[in-house]
């Protein structure tokens, strides 16, 4: 019953973000000039109108494109005219193969200090992550990314000071990141397999090329964890600390038992439901709330494909996007609730 409520309620949220988005992006703009251009003929619009749908009312428009969407068919681009699917299946590995690897940089920071902070509140570690947290949530993550750029690939190579006593003159450096110029920066990608570079480069055995693919992804990584990860630390923290004053833990003090089992077996595996569902919240949220950052990096996945729509008015494209990762976080959330309903037994009663 539990997981069928789930299913029900899952596919309520779908419909209800498809009718809404829908109805924004038909009522915001028209896709008619920025394919035709301005100079033609009233005729000429009227036709193309015709041919698109647009003179229909908006209940026959609205169900037309949900007929076609359940038969996985995302529209046309009305720029391009290439189909929309084909176009997220190019783009959609880019954004996860970031928001993967943003993940695993927010797990890396956030998870440990979290737990540290939980078990010490007052310790230095606690106070590292309630500094970054507090930095994190402060600061645009486009602008963080700007200042990256700024100090690590635009900087060093403008660096020249001389070192008076011994007259020795220093720099200029060499940059220590690529030029945020999308995936490789111009390299040819290595055949695709996962649509991630750094796993295809490996599974071609070109380890230069997945070094490379790594290097182009650390900087937009590290930008977004450092935005994203203070409500993993912060969570994380809450956690521990209110796993670690439960009761069933005074009670497995009492029966003797030593303290890396209690903190194993009883307070980090309580504490971890509210750290998986912020963990598929984040990556969700990160499918499609990455846009800037990935338009300051030229990251060619669907948050920089949605801009593009947005600035021709190509509202097929921006309601896939949207279609897309509300798809994919309510599949996050479903996994969630499979792996909460089998590690907590109340749930199947």
């Amino acid at each position: 019953m539990f997981l069928a409520n789930r299913v029900v309620v899952l596919a309520v949220v779908l419909l209800a973000v498809v009718m809404i988005g829908f109805t924004i992006t038909r009522s915001t703009g028209t896709p008619l000039y920025a394919s035709l251009g301005v100079a033609v003929s009233e005729a000429i619009i009227e036709q193309r109108a015709e041919e698109m749908g647009l003179n229909e009312p908006i209940v026959v428009q609205f169900w037309t494109y949900l007929t076609h969407l359940l038969q996985g068919d995302l529209g046309v681009s009305r720029i391009s005219r290439i189909p929309v699917a084909e176009d997220i299946a190019l783009k959609l590995p880019a954004t996860a193969e970031m928001v993967f690897f943003t993940l695993v940089v927010s797990f890396i920071w956030a998870i440990p200090l979290g737990v540290r902070a939980g078990l010490r509140p007052g310790g230095r570690l606690a106070k590292l992550g309630e500094g970054m947290a507090q930095f994190g949530v402060s600061v645009p993550a486009f602008w963080l990314g700007l200042l990256f750029i700024f100090l690590l690939y635009f900087l060093p190579p403008r660096i020249n000071f001389v070192i008076p006593v011994i007259d020795l003159a220093v720099g200029p450096f060499p940059p220590l990141f690529p030029p945020p110029l999308g995936r490789l920066g111009g390299v040819d990608p290595p055949a695709m397999v996962t649509g991630f570079y750094t796993v295809d480069a490996l599974i071609a055995g070109d380890f230069r090329l997945a070094w490379e693919a790594l290097w182009h992804l650390i900087l937009p990584a590290v930008t977004l964890s450092l935005t994203s990860g203070p409500p993993l630390f912060r969570v994380t923290r809450t956690a521990v600390s209110e796993a670690l004053a439960s009761p069933f833990v005074e009670a497995a003090y009492s029966y003797g038992l030593g303290r890396r089992t209690v903190l194993i077996r009883d307070v980090l595996r309580n504490a971890s439901p509210p750290v998986l569902n912020l963990a598929a919240m984040t990556f969700g949220y990160l499918i499609g709330g990455g846009v800037l950052v990935e338009v300051v990096f030229s990251w060619p996945g669907i948050g920089s494909y949605a801009v593009w729509g947005m600035d021709n008015s190509d509202y097929d494209v921006v309601l896939a996007v949207v279609i897309i990762a509300a798809v994919i976080y309510v599949i996050l959330y479903f996994i969630v609730d499979l792996i909460q309903f089998a590690m907590d037994p109340r749930l199947r009663d």
